[in-house]
Order: structure tokens, then C-alpha cells, then sequence
């Protein structure tokens, strides 16, 4: 008697009521649909995204020791150490004040050896600078593929064949336009020598067995006054060599 009969006002209102409630959720999840479909769509990207990046960081290989040494590797070759005569060394302060009327204060030097050769210079420094002097050692160099100075002098001072000097008279023809002259033989020093300059200075080119000097003169005065004064240092030099 105590129990309530399922056909009750109050189970009914309650059957009723849930009724509703199913309803009402029933046509609501049709109009959230899109938006619950968005929001899977948005995790997943995001979780492809962070699988990808992850790949991509664990592919990308770490520096070792030997992408190191394949770098250092393609580092351009050095040039091979200067072993040639100090060109600094051929003249003396007394005979370069014999010829330009005062002493170098200094000696520069430099020097390099390559393609079979061994070229030393030397810039001997004048109170004046203007009266300065430079000495260019050209030398055989040592060791395998040395090669003979005598090779460069033949290419400087006798270029002889025919189709050499018909490539070559135009550039000569604007050399002596500009004051430039062919080069000039000089009598008495070395095996051969040669003037070769312009307007404003030149220098002496003298040929002595595997070697060969080249030597110019600062300072006031004509082609022969300096052809004159580099025969004089020259022959110091080659008394060196």
C-alpha cells in the first residue's frame, strides 16, 4: 500500500520530463555537430604538426669530427715558403750612397717562390724617397718542377716567332703611344741585359747564368744617367750571386 504504482502522476511527470530533456538534447547535437567535428579536426592537425617537426629536428645530422675535417679540407692551398737568395743582401750602403750620394736608412724585403721559380725584391729606403731603389732577384727555384729563369727572360726580350709579334704589334703600337719604348739592348754586364722604360722611369734587366736582375733607380736624371748607375750597382750584384 505504501508503494507508489507505476502509472503514478508523479512517475509520469517524471517519464515526461525526461522525455523532454532527450528531445531537447536530441536537437541540439545536429546544431553542435560542426563544431565538435572543427575542434577533432584542429587536435589532429596539431598532433601531425608536432610528429612532423619532431622528424624533421631528429633528421637534420649533428656535427662530427669528420664533416670537420671534410671542411678544413677544401681550405685553399698554401703557397710554398720563400727559399731564394735575400735580394736585401747584394748591395751595400756604401756602394748605393756611391751612386745616389747618401746611404739607405732601411732595407724592406719580400719574397716568394712558386710556379718553378724563386723571386726575391728588395726596397732599399733613402732619406729621400724619391731616390730610392729596387732590386728583383729571379732565380731557379729548388726542388722537382723548378724551372729555368732563362725560360721567362727568352718570353720578355725574344719573342721571335712571326704570329707572336703580329698578336703583339697592336698592344706595342698603344705602349709606344704612351710613352713606352722597346726594350733596349745593353753592351758590357751580364750575359745580356736590356733598358726598358717610359717618360717617367724604367730599369735594367741583366741575364747571368740560371738567374737574372732587375734593377731601378730613383732620383733626377735621363735614360743613359741611369742606365749608367744601374750597370754600377749590377755589377755588385752579380759579383753576389
Amino acid at each position: 500500500m505504501g508503494n507508489r504504482s507505476p502509472n503514478s502522476p508523479s512517475e509520469m511527470e517524471c517519464d515526461l520530463g525526461n522525455c523532454v530533456c532527450f528531445n531537447r538534447m536530441r536537437d541540439r547535437i545536429p546544431q553542435q555537430l560542426p563544431f565538435l567535428l572543427s575542434l577533432c579536426a584542429v587536435a589532429l592537425l596539431a598532433g601531425c604538426s608536432k610528429s612532423e617537426k619532431n622528424d624533421s629536428v631528429s633528421a637534420s645530422p649533428l656535427p662530427t669530427a669528420n664533416s670537420k675535417t671534410t671542411q678544413s679540407s677544401a681550405a685553399p692551398a698554401k703557397t710554398d715558403a720563400f727559399t731564394g737568395t735575400d735580394a736585401c743582401t747584394l748591395l751595400t750602403r756604401e756602394e748605393v750612397q756611391a751612386v745616389q750620394g747618401e746611404p739607405f736608412k732601411e732595407s724592406i724585403k719580400s719574397g716568394k717562390t712558386g710556379l718553378g721559380l724563386s723571386v726575391s725584391q728588395c726596397y732599399f729606403q733613402l732619406p729621400q724617397a724619391v731616390n730610392s731603389i729596387v732590386v728583383t732577384l729571379t732565380k731557379k727555384a729548388d726542388g722537382p718542377g723548378a724551372r729555368d729563369p732563362e725560360e721567362n727572360w727568352k718570353e720578355m726580350f725574344h719573342r721571335e716567332k712571326a704570329s707572336e709579334e703580329k698578336e703583339e704589334r697592336s698592344a706595342k703600337k698603344e705602349e709606344r703611344e704612351e710613352g713606352e719604348k722597346e726594350p733596349e739592348k745593353v753592351e758590357g754586364i751580364g750575359d745580356e741585359a736590356f733598358w726598358t722604360g717610359n717618360r717617367v722611369g724604367g730599369a735594367l734587366y741583366v741575364l747571368k747564368g740560371n738567374s737574372f736582375i732587375r734593377i731601378s733607380v730613383g732620383g733626377a736624371g735621363d735614360q743613359a744617367d741611369k742606365t749608367r748607375k744601374s750597370k754600377i750597382l749590377a755589377q755588385h750584384i752579380l759579383g753576389r750571386l
